[in-house]
């Protein structure tokens, strides 16, 4: 069984995943809808979710090169394929914590607190936030979303049955 900050960020990868095979058979105007109270179209989301997990990667890791800077170019197959290289990434600095320390000074101040944490919490919630306003586009204009919810994962995925 992982430890819990490995199945955290599996159930974001999955959860992401599942949420970007749901809308590849959108068409390029239903990847353009929006709703108030959300982050913007459906491509921009997108856009939005995989740049910045980028950015908390090469802010974690110093690997700048891991950053994206044609995200708003990059079409929803080509996102994803960049969220998997992502992924892979987290896989990575997970496996490799200790490389990392939690607290790293940044412009000479070494009472920033626990960086590392920070950026691991934030990428989690961040996926979060934004896999819902995805959904809450989706709904609103009657294509569905899907289901992704912890729940979901572990009995799909690690087929574990629910406890009563």
């Amino acid at each position: 069984m992982p430890d819990p900050i490995h199945a955290l960020f599996d159930y974001h990868t999955w959860a992401t995943l599942q949420l970007f095979d749901h809308c590849a058979s959108l068409s390029p105007e239903m990847l353009d809808l929006t709703a108030p109270g959300t982050a913007g179209t459906i491509l921009a989301t997108f856009r939005h979710i995989v740049v910045a997990d980028a950015m908390y990667l090469s802010r974690l890791t110093h690997d700048y090169s891991l950053r994206i800077t044609n995200g708003p170019e990059l079409s929803l197959d080509e996102l994803r394929a960049r969220f998997v290289a992502n992924s892979e990434e987290w896989t990575h600095v997970l496996n490799n914590l200790t490389a990392y320390p939690p607290d790293h000074p940044r412009n000479g101040d070494n009472d920033l607190g626990e960086v590392r944490n920070l950026l691991l919490t934030q990428a989690i919630h961040h996926g979060n936030d934004h896999r819902t306003h995805i959904c809450s586009v989706l709904s609103v204009n009657g294509l569905g979303a899907p289901e992704f919810d912890a729940w979901l994962y572990w009995y799909d995925v690690k087929h574990v049955d629910l406890p009563d």
